[in-house]
């Protein structure tokens, strides 16, 4: 009616994604330097919609996206390093590093950078023995640096059973950062339940699990 050439796409209708335009649909600074992840997490999209790892021509910005940096090669990532000492802001790696990939020279390349935040994840009982190792390597480098996001409610976890968890991610040096899952296999709608609220309102809240960890919090 007010447009003669109207598209539809996007990932709402399965669109593998090709190269990234840096502020379009999202904000200023944010880019993407590769699309797809060469793993198969059942509870995850990326890979049935992007594919394998694509890596793209890496354009300015200082927070990462990408799905699993980790996952490209050597030289695209040194490359991306490479951008990152370019930007005025310290960078951010938000899209997640993968902790089942990280090596000691990504380790080195992270001493070189300034940065923010770099992101981790630990969805399940099984990941913890990777994310030991990864904070082993990460030990040089202070918590607050150092964010995890940990699926919760997955394959009827219990909240007391996520809590633990997050306590054990919590003294392994990271700072939780909790999810709530609500794909159709959780089989219940666990967001309306009073105690998965009260865990994710406190779990997303570092001021608050911090001063839980205290004992200063019931």
């Amino acid at each position: 009616m007010y447009f003669k050439d109207v598209q539809i796409g996007g990932p709402a209708f399965g669109d593998p994604g090709g190269e990234f335009t840096p502020g379009r649909f999202v904000k200023e600074g944010v880019v993407v330097t590769s699309r797809g992840c060469p793993k198969h997490c059942e509870f995850c999209l990326v890979p049935k919609r992007e594919g394998r790892i694509r890596e793209l021509r890496i354009k300015e910005g200082f927070n990462i996206f990408d799905n699993n940096l980790l996952a490209c090669s050597r030289g695209h990532i040194e490359a991306v390093f490479e951008m990152l000492g370019r930007q005025k802001e310290p960078a951010h790696f938000t899209g997640g590093l993968d902790k089942t990939f990280l090596q000691p020279w990504h380790i080195d390349l992270l001493k070189t950078t300034r940065f923010k935040r770099a992101w981790f994840a630990l969805d399940s009982e099984s990941g913890f023995p990777a994310l030991e190792r990864a904070a082993d390597l990460l030990s040089d480098f202070p918590r607050e640096k150092k964010y995890c996001y940990a699926l919760v409610g997955y394959e009827n976890e219990t909240p007391a059973e996520a809590e633990a968890r997050l306590i054990r991610i919590f003294n392994l040096g990271f700072m939780p950062f909790s999810m709530l899952y609500r794909g159709p296999l959780a089989g219940r709608k666990v967001s309306s339940d009073p105690a998965w609220r009260a865990l994710i309102r406190k779990w997303c809240n570092p001021a608050r699990y911090k001063a839980f960890m205290k004992g200063l919090l019931p």
